[in-house]
């Protein structure tokens, strides 16, 4: 089998891009006929990031006309409340953020597009959505929090203007690879009903990076107070729990490859859902609970790390390597199956 260099993401580290996006006036043009093989900012009018100033998302489109779309959500964290919202250091990325065409070419120097690799990739156009609001790219709130800041929590509203602006200037995609990160992975799962219903002909996959829905212990009802969560169409108990989530994402989408990478005891998720004992029991019932349909994948390997699409090439898995398994869930291989340690 071939394996694709899909993507590099060093999750919380950006440096310089000498290549950098495209700053010029055509980056904020009304329309998607940008350069091909160039990140280019597209600002969206009416979106924000958490300090009010516009939203948008981060293109590199393709030479190919008709080429199918690659979307990646960054991940960075999330605050739900004042101190979360305040903290030093920030527990949730950009919040103070104005973003340009400058800061695209920061942000994307962690995430390295490989269309060489060849097929699918090599004629895809790619998206990536930057986070900027805080609340897992899943809110649709204002929040004046006492004594702190006021911070737009608009990432579901966000993400359904982008789907509007990008679905009828790629409508000839027919297959959408839904992507993330951390808070990433979990905003690709609770809007993805959104890129579904934009290209409702297309195949629509989706791959989670460390981003289990699993119980959160604190805290739930603070965040989905705060931020206001657009929860997937048939979200039957999803406000006072969060696995629902991805019951009504799997129940809704059955045709759809649905997948989780992640560590089996990842040190950043139990904190921020605050466990204090081990994961791997958690994770056991939601690998066997709840990926238990012939369209829900995991890969899981052992260990405390987060985020694994920086090591497709180093990681493996029960003898493994995760890039031959991301490979599979790409190309819709009938050999793609559940890998645990």
């Amino acid at each position: 089998m071939r394996c694709l260099a899909v993507i590099v993401v060093a999750a919380a580290c950006h440096s310089p891009n000498p290549g950098g996006a495209d700053s010029s006036p055509a980056a904020d043009a009304d329309v998607l006929n940008t350069t091909p093989n160039q990140w280019v900012w597209v600002p969206v009018p009416g979106t924000t990031c958490a300090n009010g100033t516009t939203a948008g998302f981060g293109l590199n489109r393709s030479a190919t006309p008709g080429g199918d779309v690659f979307v990646y959500f960054e991940g960075g964290g999330a605050c739900w409340d004042t101190a979360t919202c305040t903290a030093n250091p920030p527990v949730a990325v950009n919040l103070d953020v104005t973003y340009t065409a400058q800061k695209l070419a920061t942000d994307v120097a962690a995430l390295t597009v490989n269309r060489a690799a060849g097929p699918p990739l090599d004629t895809a156009n790619f998206v990536f959505v930057p986070y900027c609001t805080g609340d897992l790219h899943a809110g649709t709130n204002v929040m004046a929090y006492p004594g702190g800041p006021t911070l737009h929590h608009t990432g579901a509203t966000n993400t359904q203007a982008f789907v509007d602006r990008l679905a009828p200037s790629f409508p000839a995609a027919q297959v959408v690879w839904v992507t993330g990160s951390s808070a990433g992975g979990y905003g690709a799962t609770l809007d993805f009903h959104r890129f579904t219903a934009g290209w409702p002909s297309a195949s629509v996959n989706l791959l989670e990076d460390s981003s289990p829905f699993i119980p959160f212990v604190v805290n739930y009802d603070k965040l989905t107070t705060a931020w206001k969560i657009a929860f997937p169409p048939g979200c039957t108990g999803c406000d006072t729990s969060f696995t629902p989530v991805f019951d009504a994402v799997a129940a809704a989408h059955p045709t759809s490859r649905l997948g989780l990478m992640t560590w089996d005891n990842d040190q950043t998720v139990a904190a921020y859902f605050g466990y204090t004992t081990s994961l791997v029991p958690v994770q056991d019932d939601l690998i066997t609970n709840h990926f238990d349909h012939p369209n829900t994948k995991v890969f899981e390997a052992a260990g405390t790390s987060h985020t694994m699409f920086g090591q497709l090439a180093t990681v493996q898995s029960h003898g493994v390597k995760l890039s031959d398994w991301v490979t599979q869930w790409l190309v819709g291989d009938g050999a793609w199956a559940t890998v645990r340690p």
